[in-house]
This record gives structure tokens, C-alpha cells and sequence, in this order.
């Protein structure tokens, strides 16, 4: 959304208790509100969305959410029950409708960044990056707490009053920033490193929010942009084994939940399948998640759950098999509207465990 014309209003629909969430970020991928079950409820509702500057009279009966930025990021999430709901939730999803304040349809428009379209931004000159940078800047400046940060790099072109950043640089530098970038990338891509994982898990309590930590959120953007807050939302990573070792197709591994021991969620939990580039894994069942909506997960007799991650199917376990690629994976267990066992910190995942046979 650009709201540095006019606000718009978003209108949900009565989702009889589905759950759902619209997330809201700014242009520095900060959530500052969720549109949704755990927060405003499931009936129909109008929020309209300002923005920083804006001064105006809204009429009665809708709720006011101010974001810090001009750009928003709306990121809607709707719970689909199993395949044979997807068409009732594709039907609700066509009921949420972004509006002007007189009720017209709001044109979202957005300028194709050429550039950005072709080359990734690991693969962009330090010329090419601070320019596209300073043009973010003058469309969204930072919080008036970064602005003395922001002047600390005004002598290498970071500068959004700059039209020609780099014009009277000299080429010594300029070398110093290019070969900057790319340790840069580095440590954004191995910066999930310094968590420690707790049984293999790494757990992050501050994401979706970032404050001053600058690393935490690249490292979110590198890797799974749009991260929500951890109370509508906890992401929990793995890209080893309880050994602390690399997650491999070759292997075959399993993850035992002990009866009663399921994550303690509101809404719903996943397991979910990346391969070493953080997309999901073409597989012959067609299945890249499993989690407590998953039709036909087979418990054993104790009530106790394993499901299996690997490779090839699983002998007579395939109802439980989560499909691996060849290569290196990581995995990612959501737990939407987390218990408070899971926000305090007192509830852990069990291991990855590498198994053999099967």
C-alpha cells in the first residue's frame, strides 16, 4: 500500500471462527498491528490504515491503525482446514477488499523496479545497492531515533539528499564498499550460527520486531521474510540433527513427540520443509508440511507421534513421512497462536533424530 496520498480501509469478513490473521509491516518489516482471530476476533469488521503524517476525521464504527511509514506490507493468512476446504477458503479470501474511505476500490499501484526484477541484491554492485537504498530512503526515512545513525554513513554515499552518490568517491573506497557487500552477505547468510540450538531447535523470542538489531532482521529477510510476532506467530528452526549435524537427504531422521506433548497452539502447528536455498521440495506425494491438520497421521499404540523425514518413503510409515530432498535441508515448526508453555520458554521440540533402516 502507498498511504502517503490517502489511507485505506480494509474490510474483513466473518470468518465463523476461522482462524485467520492480516499482519501489517512497514517499510522496515516491523509488525505493527495483526488484523485477526487473536486480536480483534472473526466477525466482519473496517480498519483503516493511515499513514504517518496523515491528519484527518474518520467516520464512526472504524478503528484507526497508524503505521510508521508510508509503504505497509499487508500479509494475509488464512487457515485451510484440509483440500476439500480450499474452495470455502478461497471464497473467504476473495471477501477481504481494500477500499478508499468513500467506499471505492483502491487502486494499489506499484512501479516495476527493473533492476530488482533481474538481479538479486547479493548480486548487485555497491554502486547499483546504495542507489536503490537512498531511493528507499527518501520514500520511507528511518525513525527519528536512526537518524544520527544514518548521518555515520553519509561519508560512503549512504545519503537519501544524494542523487550521484558515488561521483566523487574515489575508486579505493569504492573497492573497500564492494568487497564490504559481499561480507556482508556472508555474514547475513550464516548469521543463524550464533543462535544456539536447544535439541537441535533454534528459538527466536524478539522477531517481527527489530528495534537496533539490524543482523536479526537481514538475516529474517534473507531467509523468511515477513516474519510475524511471536504471539501470533513462533518460528522455530533447525538445520542440523541433535548432533549438531548438517540435515541431509542421505539421512533418514524422525521426531518423537511423547503423548500429550504435541506443542500446546490455539490455532494450529506445521512442520515445514526448505531445501538449502529456502524453497519447498518438489516430492512424488505432493506433500511439504505435516502438522495437526495432516488427514490420516497414523499414532502409535502409547499415543505418542513420530514423523518421519527423509529421502525415499518410510516401509509401512508412509502416512507419517515428510519428503526430503537429496541435498541439505532445514526445517521450520510454526506454532500460531502460541501457548504461554511456548512464549515463556518452557515448552521445547523434541531432537531431530538421525535413525538407520526403515
Amino acid at each position: 500500500m502507498d498511504l502517503s496520498k490517502e489511507p485505506v480501509v480494509l474490510n474483513v469478513p466473518d470468518t465463523n471462527d476461522r482462524y485467520y490473521t492480516v499482519q501489517l509491516l512497514d517499510a522496515w518489516t516491523n509488525t505493527f498491528a495483526n488484523i485477526g482471530r487473536r486480536t480483534t476476533g472473526t466477525k466482519a469488521g473496517k480498519f483503516v490504515i493511515v499513514g504517518p503524517h496523515w491528519q484527518g476525521t474518520l467516520p464512526s464504527g472504524i478503528k484507526k491503525l497508524q503505521s510508521p511509514t508510508d509503504t505497509v506490507w499487508a500479509l494475509g493468512r488464512i487457515l485451510v482446514k484440509g483440500e476439500n476446504d480450499l474452495p470455502e477458503a478461497q471464497s473467504l479470501q476473495g471477501k477481504f477488499t481494500l477500499t478508499t474511505l468513500k467506499g471505492k476500490r483502491a487502486t494499489i499501484k506499484q512501479k516495476r523496479n527493473q533492476l530488482l526484477s533481474t538481479t538479486t541484491v547479493e548480486e548487485l554492485s555497491m554502486m547499483d545497492f546504495i542507489n536503490e537504498l537512498n531511493e528507499g530512503l527518501r520514500q520511507n526515512p528511518p525513525s527519528k531515533k536512526e537518524q544520527a545513525i544514518l548521518q555515520q554513513f553519509k561519508p560512503i554515499g549512504i545519503d537519501p539528499s544524494l542523487e550521484n552518490p558515488l561521483k566523487d568517491m574515489n575508486q579505493e573506497t569504492i573497492n573497500g564498499l564492494n568487497k564490504a557487500a559481499k561480507d556482508a552477505i556472508n555474514i547475513i547468510r550464516f548469521s543463524n550460527t550464533q543462535l544456539k540450538p536447544e535439541g537441535s531447535w533454534q528459538y527466536n523470542y524478539d522477531i517481527g520486531t527489530y528495534g537496533f538489531d539490524y543482523l536479526l532482521r537481514a538475516a529474517v529477510a534473507y531467509s523468511g521474510l515477513g516474519a510475524n510476532i511471536i504471539e501470533e506467530s513462533m518460528y522455530v528452526r533447525t538445520f542440523v540433527d541433535e548432533n549438531g549435524d548438517k540435515l541431509n537427504g542421505k539421512n533418514k531422521y524422525v521426531i518423537h513427540f511423547e503423548k500429550g506433548k504435541l506443542p500446546n497452539v490455539e490455532a494450529f502447528w506445521s512442520l515445514t520443509l526448505y531445501n538449502s536455498s529456502f524453497f519447498l521440495v518438489k516430492n512424488p506425494i505432493k506433500r511439504y508440511a505435516v502438522g495437526d491438520r495432516t488427514e490420516g497421521l497414523r499414532y502409535n499404540a502409547d499415543g505418542s507421534l513420530d514423523i518421519y523425514i527423509q529421502h525415499s518413503p518410510p516401509a509401512g510409515k508412509e502416512l507419517n513421512w515428510l519428503p526430503a530432498p537429496e541435498g541439505d535441508f532445514n526445517l521450520i515448526m510454526r506454532l500460531y497462536q502460541p501457548g504461554f508453555a511456548i512464549l515463556n520458554g518452557s515448552y521445547k521440540l523434541p531432537p531431530v533424530k538421525k535413525v538407520s533402516g526403515a
